[in-house]
This record gives structure tokens, sequence and C-alpha cells, in this order.
């Protein structure tokens, strides 16, 4: 029997699932295909119509939405990525202090996709994610600050 697929790897359950609204702040919308059958409602070009940074991802939805976390905290970003098709790729690159600090390549497994990635605060300051595609573009940027523990 094939190994099921980590749960962000998954494509959504339907294209026209009402998801919550997960960020006020998303980059312009991609405008829609209007020509072919099986092309309506897809962007015409790779894009991100949802993202936010919180404390996980559960269920393909993130939780804890957040822009203040403690030193030592996993923060997860969390995208809804469009108009991709399957084996495309994005990046999602964390800057602490606008120095890079990670890339974590994901592989999209349709044109409506969610994925997200993880990372542990180790250092207090202001941090900043991004997605990017191949070419460099930024689709979507979030930031948050990371304060020492106050626990």
């Amino acid at each position: 029997m094939p190994a099921r697929a980590p749960a962000h790897e998954r494509p959504e359950i339907a294209p026209s699932e009402p998801v919550a609204g997960l960020l006020e702040n998303a980059q312009s919308p991609a405008r829609a295909r209007t020509s072919g059958d099986d092309a309506v409602g897809i962007p015409d070009r790779l894009s991100v119509a949802e993202f936010g940074v919180g404390q996980a991802v559960v269920h393909r939805q993130l939780v804890g939405r957040s822009d203040e976390f403690d030193l030592g905290d996993r923060a997860a970003f969390f995208t809804r990525v469009v108009g991709g098709a399957s084996g495309e790729r994005i990046r999602h690159v964390w800057l602490h202090e606008s120095r890079q600090v990670q890339v974590i390549e994901l592989e999209l497994g349709g044109p409506h996709w969610r994925t997200y990635s993880e990372k542990r605060l180790r250092a207090v300051g202001q941090w900043t994610v991004e997605a990017r595609d191949t070419s460099d573009r930024v689709l979507a940027r979030a930031s948050f600050t990371c304060s020492p523990t106050s626990r």
C-alpha cells in the first residue's frame, strides 16, 4: 500500500471550499482565466491567495495567528497557492533582522494547494518570512516580532 502524503502536501477537498479569511494583507490577486473549460477560476500565473503566521497548522488551517512570539516558540508560515501545477515549487524564505537564515522548498500538488513551513525561533528581534516563486518573485510576506521568553 502506498504511503499517504503528509497533511501539508494534501490538496484541498474542493477548490470552491470556503476557507476562513487567513490574511487581510495578501498580495494583489492574479487575474483569473476566462476561456477554456478546465481553466476557469485558475489564475494566469502562480500567486498566493491566503497566508499568515501562527503557532501551528491543524487540519490545513492556520491556528494561533500572531505577530508576536516568545524566544523558543515555533512559528508556522501558511500559504494557499493558486495557479500552480503539480510538481511546481515555491520557497519559504525566513529572515531575521533582514538576514536570510533558512530557505524551505515546497512542492505543489495542483492548482489550489495549501502548504506551510515551521521554524523554532532562536533569536529575538524582527522576523520576516516570504513565499517566493522560482524566479525569486515575492508572492507573500509576513512579519512578526520575537521577544525574550515572558514565561
